[in-house]
C-alpha cells in the first residue's frame, strides 16, 4: 500500500508541474505572437512606404531608358558594333569566370540594347 501512496504524490506532483510549465510556457508564446505582429506591423509600413514611391521610380526609368535610346539612335553603325561585342564578351567572360547572375545579366543588358538598336537599323 505504501507504493501506491507514493505513485499517486508523484502522480499528482507530475500534473502539478505539467500546469506550472504549461502556464510558463504561455509567456513566450505571447512574446513571439507580439513580435511576429511588429514585424507584420513594419513591413505593411515600408510597403506602404514603396507603393507611394514606386510611380516616381517608374517615371524616372521610363525618361532614363528614353534617353538612352535616343543616344544609342545618335551612335553609327561600326560604334554599336563594338560596344555590343564588347558588352557580350564581358557578359560572357563574367558567366565562364563564375561571377553571380546578376552581374552576368547586368553585364548583358548594353548589348542586347545595342543589338536591339542594330537589328532596328537593318529593317528599317
Amino acid at each position: 500500500m505504501v507504493g501506491t501512496n507514493t505513485k499517486s504524490s508523484t502522480t499528482s506532483t507530475r500534473s502539478h508541474s505539467a500546469d506550472s510549465a504549461n502556464g510558463s510556457s504561455r509567456l513566450p508564446m505571447d512574446a513571439v505572437i507580439s513580435g511576429a505582429q511588429g514585424a507584420a506591423d513594419v513591413a505593411r509600413q515600408t510597403a506602404g512606404r514603396a507603393a507611394a514611391a514606386l510611380p516616381d521610380a517608374v517615371a524616372g526609368a521610363q525618361v532614363y531608358a528614353r534617353d538612352t535610346q535616343h543616344a544609342l539612335e545618335g551612335m553609327d553603325d561600326q560604334t554599336l558594333l563594338a560596344g555590343t561585342t564588347f558588352s557580350l564578351g564581358l557578359g560572357i567572360g563574367l558567366f565562364v569566370g563564375g561571377a553571380h547572375r546578376l552581374l552576368v545579366v547586368a553585364a548583358l543588358v548594353p548589348a542586347g540594347a545595342m543589338a536591339m538598336t542594330l537589328l532596328g537599323r537593318k529593317d528599317a
